[in-house]
């Protein structure tokens, strides 16, 4: 999902603190500068990427080791059988956490939101 900002108006740390507060039972964790992690369990999560003009909250594996055996279960069974479990499994819980940090920033930023 992708929330469009007053240019420059966000910064990274700030958006961490905010998710760590809101969200204590998950874990809030960076991978890199402005590329946020929030790990519900060790399967589920949702990157937030703040970029100069958007935040960005999209739904996937917390973990490298997590997408690194997906993207090896594709290699190995073909496209198909990941992708069904992939959507049948994942999918919908990783967009319920996509759907709840981003209405969380989009409240909590509301004042540098773009409508």
């Amino acid at each position: 999902m992708k929330i469009s900002i007053k240019p420059d108006s966000v910064k990274w740390e700030d958006v961490r603190e905010k998710l760590t507060a809101r969200f204590p039972e998950y874990k809030v964790t960076t991978r890199s500068k402005a590329f946020l992690i929030v790990a519900k369990s060790g399967s589920i999560g949702t990157n937030v990427m703040i970029r100069k003009k958007n935040i960005m909250v999209v739904g996937n594996f917390p973990t490298l080791g997590g997408t690194m055996l997906f993207v090896l279960a594709v290699v190995l069974l073909g496209a198909l059988v990941p992708i069904i479990v992939y959507m049948a499994a994942f999918q919908p819980r990783m967009r319920t956490l996509e759907n709840e940090v981003a209405a969380y920033l989009k409240e909590a930023y509301a004042d540098v939101v773009i409508k």
